[in-house]
């Protein structure tokens, strides 16, 4: 039981130290700073600007169920 002590207690130290260092540098990277940007830029996309009805083949080679229409 202490030798599994002795190797998971400085593991653990390590996985916290290094958490905490990448989110120290997550703050001051600003990674958190405007997050409500993000949120509201789906909202006030404009999708009709874009939009383009989709082509029709008028069901050429195709039969009811889908599958390729065989001659």
């Amino acid at each position: 039981m202490t030798s599994s002590l002795l190797l998971l207690l400085p593991i653990a130290l390590v996985f916290v130290i290094v958490i905490g260092a990448l989110f120290w540098w997550a703050i001051f990277a600003g990674q958190f700073d405007d997050s409500s940007r993000a949120a509201e830029s789906i909202l006030q996309d404009d999708d009709t600007s874009q939009a383009s009805p989709p082509a029709s083949d008028g069901g050429e080679g195709r039969e009811g169920n889908g599958s390729p229409k065989r001659d």
